[in-house]
């Protein structure tokens, strides 16, 4: 099989071999091509050396030797590669490439206008392989200005694109559609979720894209749990599981499971394989600049309302962690990771009655999620500040928020709170008697409740008695069991 066609099938490592021993130059330079997709930029620096040193192909091997500089982080050596470039008169390919690479320029600085400038100077629309790469980097300016929805539209174009046989192209296909796929886990897109399952279950997968399976197979274990497909859901998370390329993947996939069972209630089975999870994290060292990171904030979420001390040694390996995120990912750009840290933090406040802080953290994160369009996490983060609030607004938001998912956890959680809301004899309530009625619904003793919410005992007991007073009863016994009532 020729080199162009390895390449094409995602064949990566194949092709390196073969266009290795070719004669034809344009085979010859796809060896940097599958060297740079392997994320071996090293090596697709040392190959674009030896074939600039034959004098091969001058216009565009020197944009793709800037690609391969941004992408290894040598930011300063990439964007002076880049400035001595003069236009170049040859191929599309060429022109394209240069286009290309100052698109990437622009996206580790940060600025999507000028990553839709540089694409710009190019027209590929008669080059569907060329168009769909085009396609990709559009839908990275769209990330970057935090407009997921039109992101997902360039992302279903580039999928088409590189499902047509002169578009061929299956690494980018399965690169694109695992973008996809972690996109319609968060937003909600009219007919998005199943078009990213028919095009992940339609790639043929080979073990140089394994790495991009995993991270497919895990983005739709959580679409589907969202979507109340529990079984589906823990179906991908363990055939993701199966294939971690490290030991913090296979933490963040217990990570995983943890919380999806979590979201089918299925609480014995989430809460072994939390101990597990956590027990995992804390023997590994943290050090990879990908998103494995992104677990153990999961981590800390669920282990915040079970055990406070095992969250706040989560929290610090997270802070430990002594690399930053490789700049060229998405979660290194944008406002997403710094809100998903928001709220994990004010979770962990508010299992520490630090409400003040608590409450300023969760607000933030609510407000980036709604305007970003995450509407699962503002929900969530709008449920947080109720129960820390006891404001009945937020759960108004938070029933909002969460319209485009209605099968999910979240919705089944906000409706179940909404039914004790809607009791006349709970809104009656001032928020200071809400919390003291939940805690008592718990089983807790007022000496316990009075240290949880750092009120004195007495404060407590009268708000206890003003409880138990809109209730109609007379002991705590009564009190819990019109509660059991009410819920049920």
């Amino acid at each position: 099989m020729r080199p162009r066609e390895l390449f094409s099938l995602g064949e990566l490592s194949a092709c390196t071999r073969a266009a290795e021993t070719s004669s034809v130059p344009s085979e010859q330079i796809l060896q940097a091509y599958a060297l740079e997709r392997l994320g071996r930029y090293g090596d697709a620096l040392a190959a674009i050396s030896k074939l600039r040193a034959r004098g091969l192909d001058p216009d565009l091997l020197p944009a793709l030797e800037a690609e391969c500089r941004l992408l290894q982080g040598d930011f300063d050596t990439g964007r002076r590669l880049l400035n001595e470039i003069t236009e170049p008169a040859g191929s599309i390919e060429a022109r394209f490439e240069l286009a290309y690479a100052r698109m990437l320029l622009a996206w580790v600085e940060g600025a999507p206008d000028a990553m839709d400038a540089a694409l710009a100077t190019i027209d590929v629309r008669e080059v569907p392989q060329l168009q769909a790469r085009w396609l990709f980097g559009s839908s990275w300016a769209a990330a970057l200005r935090a407009d997921y929805q039109k992101q997902v539209t360039l992302l279903e174009e580039a999928v088409l694109q590189l499902q047509t046989p002169r578009g061929r192209d299956v690494t980018l296909l399965a690169t694109a559609t695992r973008s996809l796929v972690h996109l319609v886990r968060e937003v909600a897109s009219p007919g998005a979720f199943e078009f990213a399952v028919d095009a992940a279950e339609a790639i043929a997968w080979t073990h140089d894209l394994e790495g991009e399976r995993f991270l497919t197979l895990r983005g739709l274990a959580w679409a589907y749990a969202l979507r109340g497909s529990h079984e589906t859901a823990l179906r991908y998370a363990y055939l993701a599981r199966d294939i971690a390329p490290s030991r913090m993947w296979v933490t963040a996939c217990y990570a995983d499971h943890a919380y999806l069972a979590r979201m089918a209630r299925e609480d014995s089975s989430s809460n072994a394989l939390l101990r597990h999870a956590i027990s995992c994290a804390k023997e590994l060292e943290w050090i990879s600049s990908g998103e494995e990171r992104v677990a153990i904030l999961n981590l800390v979420e669920l282990a915040a309302d079970r055990d406070l001390e095992d969250a706040k040694r989560l929290l610090e390996i997270y802070d430990g962690i002594p690399v930053e995120l490789a700049p060229h990912l998405a979660l290194a750009r944008d406002r997403r990771l710094r809100a998903m840290e928001e709220y994990v933090r004010g979770t962990l406040f508010a299992a520490s009655g630090d409400r003040a802080s608590a409450i300023e953290l969760l607000q933030n994160s609510y407000s980036t999620f709604t305007s970003i369009g995450y509407a699962w996490r503002a929900a969530a983060a709008a449920l947080r500040l109720n129960a820390v609030t006891e404001e009945i607004s937020w759960l108004r938001l938070a029933a909002e928020a969460v319209q485009a998912f209605p099968e999910s956890s979240v919705a089944g959680e906000i409706q179940k709170k909404a039914v004790g809301v809607s009791d006349p004899r709970t809104a009656s309530l001032t928020p200071a008697q809400r919390r003291v009625y939940r805690l008592i619904c718990q089983g807790l003793p007022d000496k316990e409740i009075a240290a949880a919410l750092r009120l004195s005992p007495e404060t407590v007991k009268n708000h206890a008695a003003r409880v138990r007073g809109a209730f109609g009863v007379r002991s705590r016994a009564a009190l819990i069991a019109a509660a059991a009532r009410n819920a049920g």
